[in-house]
C-alpha cells in the first residue's frame, strides 16, 4: 500500500513538472512596465472606490507620460513630497513641472471620467476646482484618502 501512495504522489509531481514546462514554465519574463502614454483598455467600475482608483490612475498615467517616466514610479513617488522631490531631481525637472504635470493629469483625467459617467458634473467640478487650487501637500492627502493605490 505504501508503494502504491508513493507511486501515485511521484506520477503527480511529474504531471505538475511536465504542465509547468508545457505552458512555457521554463522562461521567466517579467511583465514589461506599460506605457503611460498609450492609453489602457477601458475597464468598468462598479463602485465609488474603483472610479475613484480610475481617475486616480488616468491621473498618474497622464503626469508620467508628460514627465516621462513610468507610471509605477510616479505613484510610488507620490507617497510623500520629498519623495516627489527626488523623482524631480532624478528626471531634471523643476519641482514646479512636475506639480503642473500632477495638476494637469488630475484634470485630464477628471474629464475623461465625466466623458465615461464615471463621475457627475459636480464631483468632477469639485476635483477640477481642487487640483487647480488646492496645495499640492493637501491635494496629496485627499487622493490617498480616496484611493488605496496611494496608500
Amino acid at each position: 500500500m505504501k508503494a502504491l501512495t508513493f507511486l501515485v504522489a511521484c506520477v503527480v509531481a511529474v504531471a505538475l513538472v511536465a504542465t509547468y514546462v508545457a505552458l512555457g514554465g521554463t522562461s521567466y519574463k517579467p511583465t514589461p512596465v506599460a506605457n503611460p502614454c498609450v492609453p489602457r483598455p477601458h475597464r468598468p467600475a462598479t463602485g465609488t472606490d474603483e472610479r475613484v482608483e480610475l481617475v486616480v490612475l488616468a491621473a498618474a498615467d497622464a503626469a508620467a507620460c508628460r514627465l516621462g517616466v513610468s507610471r509605477e514610479e510616479l505613484v510610488l513617488a507620490l507617497r510623500s513630497t520629498d519623495e516627489l522631490d527626488q523623482l524631480a531631481e532624478k528626471e531634471g525637472k523643476s519641482r514646479d513641472e512636475l506639480e503642473e504635470a500632477l495638476r494637469d493629469g488630475l484634470v485630464r483625467a477628471v474629464g475623461q471620467a465625466e466623458d465615461q459617467d464615471l463621475i457627475g458634473g459636480t464631483t468632477a467640478g469639485a476635483l477640477r476646482f481642487a487640483a487647480e487650487h488646492l496645495p499640492l501637500g493637501l491635494l496629496l492627502d485627499l487622493l490617498r484618502r480616496g484611493s488605496s493605490i496611494l496608500g
